[in-house]
């Protein structure tokens, strides 16, 4: 791998088509720094391109065509046996082609604008004007003076009758509620039939009916 050689074929490499760079950028790749003894197999190149064998062969054969790539020394590719002996390339490096300079940074120039007056606080005049006359008679819109908000205390009352709520807290204890005495057992039952229940109990209805006592 060659950086020279790559970058070569990105920005001086002249006349080179759209539909051939990636077939370029893989022989590049397996170049020396002097363009000599790129030897990829034309499956390896087809997978740089993601192209078919035979659309890479066309394009070395473009490439040939227009100069850019030429036949080298086979004997750098001697070590691999002869029916997957692929061909040796050489880069045709000295051609190159005029970079266009990068153009110059637009600087954009800002129109001058008049400064505006400078607001100070209201204890000193605002800068431009020595006093309240000249500011009026130079045509500078005065300020309007605004009346003092009057904000309603806290423990003032509201229209609908209702007071503002205090930050204050709140000094008023409640007491805690009693609790109510559960009934005792004897109250729930009849004081003169033990087991009926005081609210419900049948001997007194019965006696109440006039049955037996």
């Amino acid at each position: 791998m060659s950086l020279e050689a790559i970058v070569w074929a990105l920005h001086y490499a002249p006349d080179v088509p759209p539909s051939c760079l990636a077939v370029l950028l893989g022989l590049a790749n397996h170049a020396h720094s002097d363009g000599r003894g790129a030897h990829p197999s034309q499956e390896r190149l087809a997978h740089y391109a993601r192209k078919s064998v035979r659309s890479v062969r066309n394009d070395l054969a473009e490439l040939q065509r227009r100069g850019l790539i030429r036949r080298g020394d086979q004997r750098h590719a001697a070590f691999v046996p002869l029916d997957r002996r692929p061909v040796v390339w050489e880069l045709a490096i000295e051609r190159r082609r005029t970079v266009p300079p990068a153009p110059a940074p637009e600087i954009a120039v800002e129109a001058e604008r008049p400064e505006a007056p400078f607001r100070g606080s209201p204890e000193q005049p605002e800068a431009g004007f020595r006093s309240s006359s000249e500011k009026a008679e130079s045509g500078f819109p005065q300020q309007r003076q605004r009346p003092e908000a009057d904000f309603p205390t806290t423990g003032s009352v509201l229209p609908n009758g209702r007071k503002h709520a205090s930050y204050k807290p709140s000094l008023t204890i409640k007491e805690p509620r009693a609790r109510r005495r559960p009934r005792r057992s004897a109250d729930r039952h009849c004081p003169r039939h033990r087991g009926s229940p005081a609210h419900n109990c049948g001997p007194c209805r019965s006696e109440a009916l006039g049955g037996p006592k």
